[in-house]
């Protein structure tokens, strides 16, 4: 009678979707019938649950503590709550598939997800951190790519045979009631719950994940989705088409078959660092148009990136935006995540790449200039046209400058000792007219002084090496930088482009080996600084490397290293470096970041060894160390701290 009774209940539970989906015909992914379809609610200050399949599920009208998880509604789930357990029916072939979007307050402590148990023993749990069969004592440790995360969209699917039927039970958040078991009750947020009696296929899951990942801000790619759909099946962002920019994808756009008109987005990964709003001047946007965004997976910290370009931060993002219409998309960046000491007196300027190639060349990017650096307050674009050159993608990234600065555009010389190199200058901000300095840093010596009124003007022929450049504007402002021309042909070390770091030991590179000419000449630069001048170096911290060789002939080549942390125990790194260098009038700053609070000891050596100088800074984190030295030459300084000692090289001009 019992096996009966059970078997209708199922039967009932299977078939009534059916009919409330035939009315509403929304479905997340537009994949049919969820047995539970459960998300949050909100009105004003009021959470609610809403049971979108009317399947009876336990869960009541009753009013709940809430937040919002990527500007949708979640309830924050605690112990003393009532559990939300949703019956799976009677039967021997238990095939199921769940999605739930959650968000742990902790990331650390593993805490139970959902436990099926039926009447006598708990078959099967997850944590935040694993897959638990309680039947045959086996667990799958989830990869370390989704764990760490807080929020998170997690996906199980079984499919299982009993020896009887047996009605079984899913229960979220809670502890097994009918095991001790380690794991706390969950404490965090639930914004969505997906049940199917089913095995989905690999397109539907790709579909449902998809309408989950773009909704609640989490990427996909650490789950190992590659592609996201839409609910019609179609390819809206391929990972092939953004091999270098996979990270943190997040999008905004409409999709009215899974019911979603999701306009304002920021990736959870870093909450709040940068949003995008989507809007209409006419108030209509097309069905199943989206607009994505993600990152080249690069820190945030401000440094020295690239020859003729202001300071800025590696991370840069890619935007997929086409404007078929009057489509407005609002820009919002937090600089509160930027890492480093800011250089008094500069600005947040955004550079924008409209070719969406990443090569920021002169017809295709812009500077545009947000906010004084000494305001926290969050940067702001309003109505901007991001689709400028009608391309459908944009990169950007941010830079550090002041109000007055230049680009400067390299084309490598031909080692023959003739001007067949050149610089070509572009000048941003100011007021004209501007006055051009350029001079030959080994010797010093004004190669040419011109002004001029455009911001751009004609190249300036030279040969390869080091050069400095001063611009002044009509108000008497001055922005100097320092520059170096590579031959095209000349002495090139074995070197790879790219290294591993260790933290169980450092690596040591010799740019010596295989060569074969005599008195060649070696320059090594970290960040954009020279840090020492011998054939081999022993490298202790991830970044970017230049080493410049400078052969008999007079020939002078470069070659870029990235050296990557291997992210085993890199916790006590620290990260500093000088600039500008070469300082052509003696001011120069060191920029200091630590991976904790510390005292340090800043020493500097004249050129023949003498100390000069010796300064202590406490209690400091990221600190921006500013210093004038007025007679020319080499100087050394060194940093001492609780995370080591560095050793930086200066040069006064």
């Amino acid at each position: 009678m019992c096996k009966i009774y059970f078997l209708i209940a199922n039967l009932i539970l299977l078939t009534r979707p059916y009919v409330v989906f035939s009315q509403q015909n929304i479905l997340p992914g537009a994949v049919e019938y969820p047995i539970f379809w459960i998300k949050a609610k909100h009105n004003k200050t009021d959470f609610y649950w809403e049971n979108l399949t009317g399947n009876p599920s336990g869960i009541t009208q009753k009013k709940h503590s809430g937040a919002l998880l990527n500007f949708n509604p979640s309830i924050a789930l605690s112990t003393n709550q009532l559990p939300i357990t949703l019956p799976l029916g009677t039967t021997s072939q238990k095939r199921h598939t769940l999605f739930l979007v959650y968000k742990a307050e902790d990331s650390i402590k593993e805490q139970f997800l959902w436990t099926i148990t039926d009447a006598k023993k708990t078959q099967s749990l997850a944590t935040t951190k694993r897959l638990v069969d309680l039947r045959t004592y086996a667990y799958q440790t989830y990869p370390e790519t989704v764990s760490p995360q807080k929020a998170n969209i997690h996906f199980f699917q079984q499919h299982v045979t009993d020896s009887i039927a047996k009605p079984t039970f899913l229960t979220i958040g809670q502890h097994s009631k009918l095991e001790s078991l380690p794991p706390e009750a969950f404490k965090g947020h639930i914004s969505e719950i997906l049940v199917y009696n089913r095995i989905l296929s690999g397109q539907d899951i790709q579909k449902i994940a998809s309408y989950l990942s773009i909704k609640y801000g989490i990427s996909l790619l650490p789950f190992g989705i590659k592609n996201y759909l839409n609910s019609q099946g179609e390819t809206i962002w391929e990972l092939e088409k953004h091999k270098d920019f996979s990270t943190r994808i997040t999008a905004v756009g409409r999709d009215d078959a899974s019911g979603l008109r999701h306009l304002k987005s920021s990736n959870m990964t870093d909450e709040g660092l940068l949003t995008l709003e989507l809007s209409s001047k006419s108030n209509h946007i097309p069905n199943t148009y989206f607009a994505f965004w993600s990152d080249n997976g690069q820190d945030l910290l401000v440094k020295k990136q690239e020859q003729g370009e202001p300071i800025g931060i590696s991370r840069a993002w890619q935007l997929d935006f086409s404007n078929p219409t009057d489509l407005v998309l609002d820009w919002v960046f937090n600089p509160n995540f930027i890492k480093g000491s800011l250089p008094k007196d500069t600005y947040y300027w955004l550079l924008v790449d409209y070719s969406g190639t990443g090569n920021y060349n002169e017809n295709d990017s812009e500077y545009i200039r947000l906010a004084s650096t000494s305001s926290r307050e969050k940067l702001v674009l309003r109505d901007f046209n991001w689709d400028k050159h009608q391309t459908g993608k944009t990169k950007f990234t941010i830079k550090i400058a002041p109000e007055l600065f230049s680009r400067v555009w390299i084309t490598e010389a031909s080692c023959d000792g003739l001007a067949s190199g050149a610089l070509r200058y572009t000048i941003e901000g100011g007021q004209a007219p501007y006055t051009i300095t350029v001079k030959k840093t080994d010797s010093n010596t004004i190669l040419k002084q011109w002004t001029q009124n455009a911001k751009t003007d004609t190249s300036l022929p030279v040969s390869s090496g080091n050069y400095t450049y001063i611009v002044r504007d009509a108000k008497g402002r001055l922005y100097s930088e320092s520059v170096f021309v590579a031959d095209k042909e000349g002495t090139f070390s074995n070197l790879k482009p790219e290294y591993l770091l260790s933290s169980k030991h450092a690596l040591v590179l010799d740019a010596s080996t295989a060569l074969t000419e005599a008195n060649t000449s070696y320059m090594w630069y970290y960040e954009g600084t020279f840090i020492n001048n011998t054939p081999k170096i022993t490298i202790d911290q991830a970044g970017d490397y230049e080493l410049r060789l400078r052969n008999d002939q007079g020939c002078y080549t470069s070659k870029k290293i990235k050296v990557i942390s291997d992210g085993s125990a890199q916790n006590n790194a620290s990260t500093m470096y000088v600039y500008p260098n070469p300082a052509v009038d003696g001011h120069y700053n060191i920029a200091l970041q630590f991976p904790s609070k510390t005292n340090a000891i800043i020493t500097i050596y004249s050129p023949t060894g003498a100390l000069l100088k010796q300064e202590t800074l406490y209690n400091i984190e990221h600190h921006m160390y500013t210093d004038t030295i007025k007679a020319t030459g080499m100087y050394m300084i060194t940093v001492v701290s609780n995370f080591g000692t560095k050793t930086l090289k200066l040069i006064i001009e």
